[in-house]
């Protein structure tokens, strides 16, 4: 089932998913600064988390929101 144009326009999930990725990449930033990392590896482990927590919410929201959405069987009848 293909996601509808009225899901897929909704701004709030796809915030939602980078703020909780933002969120895991600052908690990542902090761990690792009060370990003793060098800052350059530091910027490249606090990037891969932000990028891999996206990339994995966003894939969760899209199925979930396919799942789940009622648009396209409310307007087939």
């Amino acid at each position: 089932m293909k996601l509808c144009r009225e899901c897929g326009k909704r701004p709030w999930p796809y915030l939602m998913a980078l703020f909780i990725a933002s969120f895991s990449a600052f908690l990542t930033w902090l761990t690792l600064e009060s370990a003793g990392l060098p800052p350059h590896a530091i910027r490249w482990w606090s990037a891969g988390v932000f990028i891999t927590v996206t990339v994995l919410l966003v894939s969760y929201m899209i199925a979930c929101m396919r799942r789940h959405c009622g648009h396209e069987r409310r307007f087939s009848h």
